[in-house]
């Protein structure tokens, strides 16, 4: 059972940076639609930047899911 659940957590995480990832491609092409010059480029570091920190969340909260279905060390 434990197995299962890591395994369906692993799977979330990976689909939830996936649409981060598309929706970062998505922002950063409409943007570029819209702004132009150096706005364009402080534009896309904005949306570079909110998607690692999106990333990084979403990898530290399903770790943090990981971390306490793992199996404790008996003590010796």
């Amino acid at each position: 059972m434990k197995q299962k659940l890591k395994t369906i957590i692993i799977i979330i995480m990976s689909v939830i940076i996936s649409l981060i990832a598309i929706y970062s491609f998505l922002s950063v092409s409409s943007a570029i639609e819209q702004v132009h010059g150096s706005d364009l480029m402080w534009r896309c570091f904005a949306i570079w930047i909110r998607s690692i920190v999106l990333t990084q969340a979403v990898l530290v909260v399903g770790g943090l899911f990981l971390f306490m279905m793992r199996k404790p060390k008996g003590i010796i």
